[in-house]
Order: C-alpha cells, then sequence, then structure tokens
C-alpha cells in the first residue's frame, strides 16, 4: 500500500508540474510574463518560513515577557516579500488573471515551503557529517 501511495504521490506531483509549466507557458506567450518562476516561488517560501518563523519568536516572547520586535519584525519583512510578488504579478498581467494566478501560486508555495525545509534540514544533517562517539573510559 505505501508503494502505491508513493506512486500515486509522484504521478500527482508531475502533473501538477505539467499544469503549471502549460500555464507559464500561456502566460508567457500571451502577456511575456513568467509567474511560476524560480525567483517568485524562491521570494514566496522564504517570505513564508519568515512569517512562520516571525511568529513564533513573537509569541514566545509574549509568552515570557520578552522582546517581541525581533518576530515582528521578520513577519513584517515575510509580508512585504509576498506584497512584493504580488504587486509584481498585477503589475504585468490584467487584474482577473492575475488574481487567479497569484492566488494559485501563493497555495502551491505552502506545501513547497514546508517541503523544502524538510530537504534543507536533511541536506543540513547530511552535510555535518556526524560521527559516532566511543567512550573510551569504561
Amino acid at each position: 500500500m505505501i508503494v502505491l501511495a508513493i506512486v500515486g504521490f509522484i504521478i500527482v506531483t508531475m502533473g501538477l508540474y505539467i499544469f503549471f509549466e502549460y500555464l507559464n507557458d500561456l502566460i508567457q506567450r500571451r502577456y511575456g510574463y513568467e509567474f511560476y518562476s524560480i525567483g517568485n516561488l524562491i521570494q514566496v517560501i522564504i517570505a513564508y518560513w519568515l512569517m512562520y518563523f516571525g511568529d513564533k519568536l513573537y509569541m514566545k516572547a509574549l509568552k515570557v515577557d520578552g522582546d517581541p520586535l525581533n518576530g515582528g519584525l521578520l513577519l513584517a519583512i515575510g509580508v512585504v516579500m509576498v506584497i512584493i510578488v504580488i504587486y509584481k504579478n498585477f503589475k504585468a498581467v490584467p487584474f482577473f488573471e492575475a488574481l487567479i494566478f497569484t492566488i494559485l501560486e501563493l497555495l502551491i508555495c505552502i506545501p513547497l515551503s514546508v517541503g523544502v525545509l524538510f530537504a534543507l534540514l536533511i541536506l543540513m544533517a547530511a552535510l555535518a557529517e556526524t560521527k559516532p562517539v566511543y567512550v573510551l573510559n569504561n
């Protein structure tokens, strides 16, 4: 059953990739703008990370009477980054198309940001080259 789930996940992921490539190509031919570019996706993913960790820092600071400015600043930077992407989208494409494709872009970046965060953590753990520690004094 787990093999079927993995195969299904891969098929759905490939289908979404083909769908978004088709949408990107359509918008590129019609308006000369690439919605789902790697730059936009990375900017939105980093903004989501900043908003998530900024919220955690803000709430933690409120619980222990700390300084909530750090968390608030991270939240504000993340919101500004998302607003910049939204502004670029609405500037390049007519309103209705920009609204639909921006909502799709922001929604698709939510699971991408979680997946990329886990992949980044796994990569950092692999690059740390942790070695076993042996106790010699026993």
